[in-house]
């Protein structure tokens, strides 16, 4: 069931993909196959996502996740929390999109695998941008997931990053356009280019729901652009291939840019018919926002012919939708909330008893040898916790492992790693003048911008207090400095009034670059006198430790 679940994901038959996603989570519980179950769940989090049963996607995806807390777990672990933020993105729960979406990128480059890392950084494009607007980070984090993509041939992930390059142009052109901007033309232009690649993209997949989506997608930037008759013919073919895969949201996606071409082209009656044909369908086959774009766009039918009554009521459904999208909204939070307090009392529960445990073995005078055993999985358990709590970044136990092996892979030449030390200028202060709940929201929002700043091969660590280390990977150290010229400006500039009217963060910086294995502790040492260096002349500034 597992395996047919998967086959279904990557042949876009994700109906098929559901119902044995569900056999098998059933199957797993009947039998008491843990090991099995995450993955059950995590299928079943895709495939009613991918159907548009969004709310329905979030509670088994979080609740995958928070099986997947091993290092060994990081990849799957990525993938699900990957699946997760997109449903959160597309309910308008954008900044809980962001928060999963950073974490599923942190879990992606523990694990350091390739194709995870795409998907990831794919994911993170997207949420930045719906939770802040930043439509040249959005696109920066795409283009690493495009390009990772395309080194290890992966075609879907590569249509993907390419499509949601497409789609994030896309919004910012209508965003524009609504605004009667300048630059809409140029950004609904540069959208077309990007699904036009994606559609070229997705002829060669055997993947009829990935083709099906790329020719629609083709028909609405197009219907953007006011090129009706070729939006006409991509939605034919678009529809024929959602029709036979019985993909319901693709099909109702083409109905409704019918209707809107209909609309301005002056049919509206036609247009009308379609709407209404969309609308009458059964509240379990049409999707939350499908439902909400089709009365809006009937309320401007209705409107533009002069029907006004008829107009007033699809503004009143739209209000009684909305408040539903709140409930559920509050639903899926309520649920998420009641979720982590329940795993955290099942932990604190499991502790207990770990202690317990430990405390009789203690007692009853053990051999010297299981005592032995013991504390070696002692160890074990506290190397597996790399990441840190407050930041979602790594830890200094993650440090202390990554440092010496990356500092000693270093082989000579151009390229090398840079070593640099953050600190937060006056952060006690920050605690003392707005209260430590300040502190840690600001300690949080630095780790996201350190995390968005930096590239997939980078490592980022909260090294302790509001001290920060990050490695800078393949790098020279005019392109390292550069980089942390960025970071400080961007932290220096971000509005942290959103935070505190009052507050104002400047970060100062230490960096040791080395081309060749050197003694970590050493060079470490370095970028910490270095950092002291900058305090010293002044803060707000980076200084650059002597290569040796």
């Amino acid at each position: 069931m597992l395996r047919s679940a998967r086959e279904a994901g990557s042949s876009g038959r994700h109906h098929h993909g559901l119902q044995a996603a569900e056999t098998a989570l059933q199957l797993a519980g009947e039998h008491g196959f843990e090991h099995l179950r995450s993955e059950a769940l995590a299928l079943l989090a895709l495939h009613r996502f991918r159907l548009g049963q969004l709310a329905d996607a979030i509670p088994p995806g979080l609740e995958a996740a928070s099986m997947l807390e091993r290092p060994a777990d990081a990849a799957a672990r990525a993938e699900v929390l990957c699946t997760v933020a997109m449903a959160c993105n597309e309910l308008g729960l954008a900044h809980d999109g962001l928060k999963y979406a950073l974490e599923a990128l942190s879990a992606a480059r523990l694990c350091r695998q390739p194709l995870t890392l795409s998907w990831a950084l794919n994911r993170a494009g997207l949420c930045t941008y719906s939770a802040v607007g930043d439509l040249e980070q959005s696109v920066a984090l795409l283009q690493q997931a495009r390009e990772l993509a395309a080194q290890h041939g992966h075609l879907v992930a590569l249509f993907s990053a390419i499509n949601n390059l497409g789609s994030s142009y896309r919004t910012a052109g209508q965003l524009a356009q609504s605004l009667a901007q300048s630059g809409a033309a140029a950004l609904l232009a540069q959208s077309l280019d990007y699904f036009q690649q994606a559609a070229a993209l997705a002829v060669t997949a055997d993947n009829p729901h990935l083709q099906a989506s790329a020719i629609i997608n083709l028909a609405e930037i197009l219907t953007d652009l006011a090129r009706y008759d070729e939006a006409l013919l991509q939605l034919a073919q678009g529809r024929e291939l959602a029709r036979c895969g019985d993909f319901a949201a693709l099909q109702h996606r083409a109905d409704l840019t019918e209707a809107i071409i209909l609309h301005r082209s002056g049919q509206l009656p036609a247009a009308i018919a379609v709407l209404e044909r969309v609308l009458a369908l059964p509240a379990e086959r049409i999707e939350y926002e499908m439902r909400v774009l089709a009365h809006e766009a009937l309320y401007r039918v209705y409107k533009d012919g002069g029907q006004f009554e008829p107009a007033l009521l699809q503004l009143e459904r739209l209000r009684q939708l909305e408040q539903s999208l709140a409930g559920k909204r509050g639903s899926t939070q309520g649920w998420a909330i009641r979720k982590e307090l329940e795993i955290t009392s099942a932990r604190l529960e499991t502790e207990r008893e770990r202690l317990k445990a430990e405390h009789e073995r203690l007692r009853a005078a053990r051999l010297e040898a299981e005592k032995s055993l013991a504390e070696a999985r002692m160890n074990e358990l506290e190397q597996a916790v790399l990441v840190d709590a407050l930041t979602g970044v790594g830890n200094r136990r993650c440090l202390d492992r990554e440092g010496p092996q990356r500092l000693a892979q270093l082989h000579g030449g151009f390229d090398g790693m840079a070593v640099v030390v953050l600190d937060l200028d006056y952060f006690k202060s920050i605690n003392d003048r707005f209260g430590h709940a300040v502190g840690d929201d600001t300690l949080r929002k630095v780790a996201q911008l350190v995390v968005l700043h930096t590239r997939s091969v980078d490592l980022v660590v909260r090294y302790g207090g509001e001290e920060f280390v990050l490695l800078l990977m393949e790098t020279s150290q005019e392109a390292a400095v550069a980089t942390c010229e960025r970071l400080r400006l961007a932290l220096m500039d971000y509005d942290w009034s959103t935070l505190h009217p009052l507050l104002h963060v400047t970060t100062s910086l230490g960096m040791a670059w080395q081309n060749q294995p050197q003694d970590w502790e050493r060079t470490l040492r370095a970028a910490d006198l270095a950092l002291y260096q900058a305090k010293h002349k002044g803060r707000n500034r980076l200084e650059v430790a002597p290569v040796p």
